[in-house]
């Protein structure tokens, strides 16, 4: 027993002599392993905490935005339209559309309609089964609520 703890001695002082960390690497290149380590791990921890503010933005975003057109929604709720009062809104700079017996004044957006002219197509009539064509992504939904104005009056 004497002899097997001498021997670990020994190599102990001949590992600290050659300056090696349990006889597998320098102390300096322990080091360097340690700093690389920790700055991958600090690395990882960033690009989560940044990845779940993206991710949380947009989110926070939708129902701000959910929010404020409920309240203008409620707030204009009692505003009718006749067929003939949106059809005198058919034009570039004055665009309203009917969707689901709902009137939407969308003059704002023309211009930065992604399919082009094709929002003029119903301007000032149903643009329901337009609307509600494979072209647009679910957001459209979402974002169609801010331009309500008020009900169809059949």
């Amino acid at each position: 027993m004497i002899s097997c703890r001498r021997k670990l001695e020994e190599e102990a002082q001949r590992d600290e002599r050659d300056g090696l960390v349990n006889g597998l690497m320098s102390y300096k290149q322990a080091h360097y392993f340690y700093k690389l380590t920790m700055d991958l791990l600090m690395l990882t921890l960033f690009l989560g905490f940044v990845s779940g503010i993206l991710i949380l933005i947009p989110r926070l975003r939708k129902s701000d935005t959910g929010k404020g057109a409920q309240q203008k929604f409620a707030s204009q709720a009692s505003k009718a339209y006749t067929k003939a009062d949106v059809s005198s809104h058919n034009k570039r700079t004055d665009c309203w559309i009917i969707i689901k017996d709902k009137v939407y004044d969308v003059t704002s957006y023309v211009e930065e309609h992604p399919g082009g002219d094709a929002i003029l197509v119903h301007a000032g009539d149903d643009s329901t089964e337009g609307f509600f064509g494979p072209q647009h992504a679910t957001r459209v939904f979402d974002m169609i609520e801010d331009f309500y104005i008020g009900n169809l009056v059949k």
